[in-house]
């Protein structure tokens, strides 16, 4: 670790990047941001820093900032080294968590060797004649949130109770009256949220209803739900305005979608679910275990258009399934179809895993880097932030360098390759409890497209024990002794399986 600056005058010559917080977009388009930027380029100019132009911003509440995408960058920037201090205008605009603040000074910036400046107080997180006063100001900073929230609650009570008004912001359909500063009805939006009313008693789905009505999904699902819209607040008492909709079709809208929901309102009965890994394929988000199906809850179109159509005919028509989730027993059954297969092709690898293998990169960390800089692409193309990207893309080349340097991985047992081959089929049949342990050891990452295709990644272990070449040998991609680069495919329960079979360089046998 750099050593840290102990004293002020220590910071000369240092290379500065800039942080800085507002709790909300409409105070960042303010004037707090400039009296921020303004303490930070005095603190340059007195304290000889070097700018380098490197500068974060968030608009978030301080209980939460520490989760954000800015923050992410910034760390990431910081265990790159693109700087030396962090210069933040005011304490409270840092955090207003204590816990968080302590938590990133001594376990992620220190470490990485940047210090922090806090130009209002003139403290220097690495100084420690300075420590008992940071903590008192992250204290004071807390302490003042916690206390605004409750006059806040306080006064949202006062305003239910005496006005019938709910308070906040006004969902969608509704605004603040200028004057009154109640809840008022928007007539502008008024004919969309009749519209979306009608749909949704017509039985169709929220996503559909989103896409009629041109309204994000989560708005829909939130509009559809409240009583809000039938002119009553939650608490079941009459609202102070009219409702926006007739009060039979709000209530025809929630027996709707009392027949529809998966659950009953009790809480879901928890049960593993084995396949953490699952991918969409097409766009990368996670499927997520949910009432006995795993799930893509925002669905792409691949993935939608990849649903399976029975034979079964509905009025002359094919009942095609939503194409949204399967049972979680359906992509289950082809896991275990693929370690039967690799179970089959056990024998094929004996000679490969009781070979002694020439140096090699880090292949996984090669594939985790390239996932890695994706990501980073869609978080640019989302916030266009060109310094945090690249930060992060040096960051990942320093990573990228070590990974492609040469290792031998050490020679293993065949054997005991065979034996953990063979014995995987079993072990998910007779210990159910157990196949999220077997998938996690066996799979890094699954990715599907309903149910026609799904690509694996194998974990390291996996790698080691010869279970990618075993499966492509089972698949008849390459017989006993070759080396080939490419991958095994089957075709299980009528659609593709592919694992990817890492390249290997050629190998000399032991003895």
């Amino acid at each position: 670790m750099t050593r840290l600056p102990a004293t002020a005058d220590d910071l000369r010559g240092l290379r500065a990047a800039r942080w800085i917080r507002e709790s909300t977009s409409g105070q960042y388009d303010r004037f707090g941001p400039a009296s921020q930027r303004e303490l930070q380029d005095a603190a340059i100019r007195r304290l000889g820093l070097v700018d380098t132009g490197l500068e974060w911003e968030a608009a978030q509440s301080g209980r939460t900032v520490h989760a954000s995408a800015s923050m992410r960058a910034m760390l990431a920037a910081a265990a790159a080294g693109a700087f030396d201090v962090l210069l933040v205008g005011y304490v409270a605009r840092w955090q207003r968590n204590l816990r968080r603040v302590l938590e990133l000074l001594e376990d992620q910036l220190h470490p990485a060797g940047v210090a922090v400046w806090f130009a209002d107080e003139e403290i220097l997180s690495s100084n420690e004649r300075h420590w008992d006063q940071l903590v008192d100001e992250a204290k004071a900073a807390e302490s003042w949130l916690r206390k605004h929230r409750r006059r806040v609650r306080e006064g949202y009570a006062a305003k239910l109770a005496t006005k019938r008004d709910p308070g906040g912001r006004p969902p969608f359909g509704f605004r603040r009256d200028p004057e009154t500063k109640l809840l008022a009805i928007d007539p502008d939006a008024l004919p969309v949220v009749r519209r979306a009313f009608e749909l949704a008693a017509a039985r169709l789905a929220d996503r559909d209803v989103a896409g009629a009505t041109g309204l994000p999904l989560y708005t829909v699902r939130g509009m559809l739900t409240s009583p809000l819209y039938a002119g009553r607040l939650r608490t079941g008492e009459r609202g102070h305005w009219a409702p926006l909709v007739d009060v039979k079709l709000w209530e025809q809208v929630q027996a709707v979608r009392d027949r529809r929901r998966t659950r009953d309102g009790q809480p879901a009965k928890r049960r593993p679910y084995a396949l953490t890994q699952l991918h969409c394929a097409s766009c990368g988000r996670h499927l997520i275990g949910d009432t006995g199906r795993y799930r893509h809850l925002d669905p792409c179109a691949d993935f939608l258009a990849a649903r399976r159509v029975p034979r079964a005919r509905v009025r002359g028509q094919h009942r095609a399934t939503p194409g949204h989730s399967y049972r979680a027993a359906e992509y289950e059954e082809i896991a275990l179809d693929v370690l039967e297969r690799v179970s089959l092709g056990a024998e094929a690898i004996a000679d490969v895993v009781a070979s002694t293998r020439e140096p090699e990169p880090d292949r996984l960390a090669l594939a985790r880097i390239d996932r890695e800089r994706e990501a980073a692409l869609a978080r640019y193309r989302h916030d266009r932030d060109a310094r945090a990207l690249e930060a992060i893309m040096a960051a990942l080349d320093e990573q990228e360098a070590t990974a492609r340097e040469l290792s031998a991985p050490p020679a293993m047992d065949a054997g005991e390759a065979v034996d953990f081959l063979r014995n995987l089929p079993k072990l998910w049949i007779e210990a159910p409890g157990s196949r999220r342990a077997i998938a996690e050891s066996a799979f890094e990452r699954i990715e599907v497209l309903g149910m026609r295709s799904m690509r694996i990644e194998p974990t390291a272990t996996a790698i080691h024990h010869g279970l990618a070449e075993a499966f492509a040998s089972a698949a008849g991609g390459y017989g006993r002794g070759e080396r080939r680069q490419g991958s095994g495919i089957h075709v299980i329960r009528g659609w593709r399986v592919t694992m990817d079979v890492p390249p290997r360089p050629r190998s000399r046998a032991v003895g």
